[in-house]
C-alpha cells in the first residue's frame, strides 16, 4: 500500500491538466517564455512522476488477488472532472496566473484537498492517457472497491492479480 507521501504524489500529478491549461493560456496572451516555461515543466514532470511511481507500484507492490463479481466502467467520470479543472478558466478572463498568483494557489489548493480527501485516484486524467481505465467493482465478499487497469474487464468471476494502492483502491498488474 502507498504511504502518505506516494499518495500525495499521485494526487499533485492529478494538477497536471490545470498547469498545462495555464500555459497554454500565457502562451495564447503571447507572454514570455520565463511566464508559461515552468507551467509546463511542472506539468511534464508529474506526468512522469505518475508514470514511474505506477510502474514502481506494478512492480514492486504485494501481490494481492481480487476476484471480481460485479463491474462497472467509471471512464465517464473523467469528462466531468476535466470541465472541473477548466471551469476555472472558463468563467473569467482575469485569471492569468502572472499578477493574481495567489487565486491559482486556492484554486490549486482546493483540488489537491478535495482529491486526496475523497482518495479519487479515478480524478487522475494522466492515467487516462496512459491507457488505465477505471471500473467500480465488488470482489467476490460484496465489498465495493475501485479497479484500475490497462486491460479491459470482460466477466464477472474472473480473478485478478492486483496491488492495493490505498483502501478500497486496486491497480491490476499486467
Amino acid at each position: 500500500m502507498l504511504n502518505q507521501f506516494a499518495k500525495g504524489l499521485l494526487v499533485a500529478t492529478s494538477m497536471t491538466p490545470i498547469l498545462g491549461a495555464v500555459a497554454v493560456n500565457q502562451i495564447a496572451q503571447d507572454l514570455p517564455y520565463s511566464n508559461w516555461a515552468p507551467w509546463l515543466a511542472v506539468a511534464i514532470l508529474l506526468g512522469l512522476i505518475c508514470w514511474l511511481m505506477l510502474l514502481l507500484v506494478t512492480r514492486n507492490g504485494e501481490q494481492h488477488r481480487l476476484t471480481v463479481q460485479e463491474f462497472e466502467k467509471s471512464d465517464k467520470e473523467i469528462v466531468v472532472f476535466l470541465l472541473t479543472y477548466l471551469l476555472p478558466f472558463l468563467a473569467t478572463d482575469k485569471l492569468d496566473f502572472t499578477g493574481e498568483w495567489i487565486t491559482g494557489v486556492y484554486i490549486f489548493a482546493v483540488i489537491f484537498f478535495t482529491v486526496a480527501h475523497a482518495g479519487a485516484f479515478h480524478f487522475n486524467p494522466v492515467m487516462g492517457l496512459l491507457g488505465y481505465h477505471f471500473y467500480a467493482v465488488k470482489d467476490d465478499s460484496g465489498a465495493s472497491c475501485l479497479l484500475i487497469s490497462k486491460k479491459v474487464v470482460r466477466r464477472p468471476g474472473e480473478a485478478l492479480n492486483v496491488v492495493v494502492l490505498t483502501d478500497g483502491i486496486y491497480l491490476q498488474r499486467t
